[in-house]
């Protein structure tokens, strides 16, 4: 089983602005998402909501994501400092 994993306009932009060294980061989570599903091993991931997520990035930098209906198919809504992650 391989999951999909889609970046929203906004997340995407907002990981063009990240740092280099934080958006190969994300790549790597995101290759992890592909295949290990919503919990990937050796990430730091917390449910937050109904099929919601956070992935810690780093100690600043966060990742936000959901399961989209029930489908092998999760949207990246967030990707950013964690200052700003949860509002």
């Amino acid at each position: 089983m391989t999951w999909t994993v889609i970046l929203t306009g906004r997340a995407y932009k907002q990981l063009k602005k990240l740092p280099t060294t934080i958006q190969d980061l994300a790549d790597a989570a995101i290759h992890d998402l592909e295949a290990a599903g919503p919990k990937p091993m050796g990430w730091d991931v917390r449910k937050t909501g109904d099929d919601e997520y956070r992935l810690r990035l780093t100690y600043r930098y966060r990742m936000r994501y959901r399961v989209v209906g029930g489908q092998l198919q999760i949207e990246v809504f967030y990707l950013g400092h964690r200052k700003d992650a949860y509002r």
